[in-house]
């Protein structure tokens, strides 16, 4: 395969992977399934399809004790992202939780500043205030008894588990690319089984159809394709195409499930992105 078509490749699998990412948000706020029934479903569906279809351990590097602590550690952090994610849904609005979790732009910062010694620039800095002014127009007012505010500070804290996984991805990519997709499932499905006990089963024909969607489309399919688009492509891309997720969430909640969509959300998300695209042309300058 030469230059032009691997990259045609790996545009086609962010595409879809996007494409079924954006109704995630919308099938977590629609279906009465709680967060700890849908991350169990999920991920019991979704590593099951992995091992019957995708084969990870049949790779040209076995698995050895040399693997297992980065595995762990992906499907850890990856546990974490889906429950304060989910609970910012639920907590909030599914457009709250997208907005929440974007902030992993701003978190790739500073985390590119304590991991590789980069240090923020004006953009940077200037990516910040306009994000946090953005979350200013979305909270009607800041206290822990609002669910908008809880909504985005579970959101912003699964933003910065979702920053850290890409890097973990490239910082373990001496493991089999399956092998580590299959981990970072795994593992995390070990942390939900724990939670068992506070699932709900007692669902209705849609809720089902809900879990079922989320399980095959928008864990197996769209994680399987964004983990491999992210370990090939920069992080300064993969938060371009990433923002995409936002007014793709958005129209489908307004149109779905019919979240009331104000005037100060729209504006906070217009600056939130904002905030983020600054960051990114900061780094593009950077680079040149």
């Amino acid at each position: 395969m030469n230059h032009h078509e691997g990259t045609f490749k790996i545009g086609i699998e962010a595409a879809v992977s996007l494409m079924l990412m954006a109704a995630v948000p919308v099938f977590i706020k629609f279906t009465g399934a709680n967060t700890f029934t849908i991350g169990f479903f999920r991920l019991g569906i979704a590593t099951g399809l992995f091992l019957i279809f995708l084969k990870p351990f049949k790779t040209d590097r076995p698995l050895n004790k040399s693997m297992i602590f980065p595995l762990i550690s992906i499907g850890l952090l990856f546990a974490l992202h889906w429950l304060t994610y989910f609970l910012s849904i639920k907590k909030a609005t599914a457009s709250i939780g997208i907005l929440g979790m974007s902030t992993y732009g701003i978190h790739l910062i500073f985390l590119g500043w304590i991991i590789r010694k980069n240090r923020p620039g004006i953009f940077d800095i200037l990516a910040l205030i306009v994000a946090i002014i953005g979350m200013y127009f979305i909270i009607p007012e800041f206290s822990l008894s609002n669910d908008h505010t809880l909504g985005i500070i579970l959101g912003t804290v699964s933003g910065f588990c979702f920053a850290l996984l890409p890097i973990l991805h490239q910082q373990f990519h001496f493991i089999p690319e399956r092998l580590r997709i299959f981990g970072q499932f795994f593992f995390a499905l070990v942390i939900f089984t724990f939670l068992f006990p506070l699932t709900n089963w007692e669902l209705n024909f849609t809720d089902w159809w809900s879990l079922l969607y989320l399980a095959v489309f928008g864990t197996f399919i769209a994680h399987t394709l964004w983990v491999r688009v992210t370990t090939k492509i920069s992080t300064t891309i993969t938060s371009i195409i990433f923002y995409l997720l936002i007014p793709m969430t958005m129209v489908l909640s307004y149109f779905w499930i019919d979240e009331l969509m104000t005037l100060p959300k729209i504006a906070g998300a217009i600056l939130i992105i904002s905030g983020n695209l600054l960051s990114v042309y900061g780094k593009l300058r950077k680079s040149d």
